[in-house]
């Protein structure tokens, strides 16, 4: 008797799921520095895009998840008057570089 079962997840929510894991591990890495665990403010989604802001050392951070062209945007506001762009990911690349360097094919 095989008492073995298998779950399939479909693509988009197994992306999804790991969009924000890597969220999640941005998120503790940044509140590392300080010594604060770090805390989500808002989060908003509409359409394609889900918005999240947090707070930073030196400001806030706006991460937007773009999953119509499968992008994780990170700007920081500097001095609440200047927007910038501090990374883009593209999620598919950075999925398949993590798989290659884990030693998966």
């Amino acid at each position: 008797m095989n008492n073995k079962e298998t779950i399939t997840i479909a693509p988009s929510a197994a992306l999804w799921a790991s969009a924000f894991v890597i969220l999640a591990l941005i998120l503790v890495t940044a509140g590392r520095g300080v010594g604060n665990a770090a805390h989500a403010e808002m989060v908003s989604s509409a359409g394609d895009y889900t918005i999240m802001t947090t707070d930073a050392v030196n400001g806030e951070i706006v991460l937007v998840l773009d999953e119509r062209n499968e992008e994780l945007l990170v700007y920081k506001i500097l001095n609440q008057k200047e927007i910038e762009l501090y990374q883009k990911l593209d999620l598919s690349r950075t999925f398949t570089d993590a798989r290659r360097w884990s030693g998966r094919k």
